[in-house]
């Protein structure tokens, strides 16, 4: 095999690799399998006892910790997949294979797009729930404080 014909093939590999990869990271792209949104206030929360509040009060505090390491997880995903489907864009370029497949340079940049994108909606999801836990744990301070706990 020629140096050419293996230049070739391991650029329509690598095409081929980057097609799957981007297809798979932008399955299911629906708000649907973003994270939950967590509610501020909930009923009976006037209701608690102050070890219920001081319970609930802890578990918001580690609640906004997990959402914005979440958060930050979901930024370096969604850069980590821009930085892989640019490299693997560049291999198919120098291997020839983005002139053997036409159009394949244009859905790629897509594909990496909507993964980007997805991974922008999903930290950007992950942050409000860190916004909420912390109004939530705030009204749940009133309420302890209020309770004279």
């Amino acid at each position: 095999m020629s140096h050419l014909q293996s230049t070739t093939r391991i650029g329509l590999v690598l095409a081929a690799a980057l097609m799957a990869s981007a297809c798979t990271a932008t399955a299911g792209g629906g708000s649907s399998n973003l994270a939950p949104l967590i509610m501020v206030s909930q009923p009976g929360d006037a209701n608690m006892s102050c070890e219920q509040l001081t319970t609930e009060i802890a578990a918001m505090d580690a609640t906004m910790a997990e959402h914005r390491q979440a958060a930050d997880s979901a930024v370096r995903s969604g850069e980590a997949m821009g930085t892989g489907a640019q490299v693997a864009t560049n291999a198919a370029l120098y291997s020839g294979a983005l002139s053997r497949v036409p159009g394949l340079g244009m859905a790629a940049n897509a594909a990496a797009g909507q993964a980007r994108a997805r991974a922008q909606a999903e930290a950007e999801r992950q942050e409000e729930n860190a916004r909420n836990a912390q109004m939530r744990r705030t009204a749940l301070m009133g309420v302890y404080q209020g309770k004279g706990c």
